[in-house]
């Protein structure tokens, strides 16, 4: 059951997600809830989803985790930020970085999705 948020765009109609999401805790900072999500079987990218400010933080699963904040952790890097309220003007600002990387680094075309459906992907992964 979607949640309560300010989410503008939604998929249309008969609309499947090509991601597989699974909820695996809270952010370790208490900034959200993480899923990670799978396409194809395959881990993909992390999300954390915080509804305080309806924002969803994408780290690369296929990337090596680095270190964070000057040593102290370790975490899979950061490659874009979804907003959730995004018009569908807006939403192109927020998805061709994430999909840009995917591609150019991973050879993930995502099933040559476009941005819409790729956002879309995210906020369905959060149940949103």
């Amino acid at each position: 059951m979607p949640r309560e948020s300010n989410r503008v765009v939604y998929p249309p109609e008969g609309w499947t997600n090509s991601l597989t999401a699974e909820y695996v805790g809270p952010d370790r900072f208490g900034n959200g809830e993480v899923f990670d999500a799978r396409v194809g079987g395959e881990l993909l990218v992390q999300l954390i989803f915080d509804q305080r400010d309806d924002e969803i933080t994408v780290r690369c699963l296929r990337c090596e985790e680095q270190s964070q904040a000057f040593g102290r952790f370790m975490a899979h890097p950061m490659i874009g930020i979804v907003s959730i309220n995004a018009t569908a003007l807006l939403v192109p600002m927020n998805t061709p970085r994430i999909m840009k990387h995917l591609a150019d680094v991973h050879e993930e075309r995502l099933n040559d999705m476009d941005d819409m459906d790729f956002f879309n992907c995210l906020l369905d992964s959060v149940g949103l």
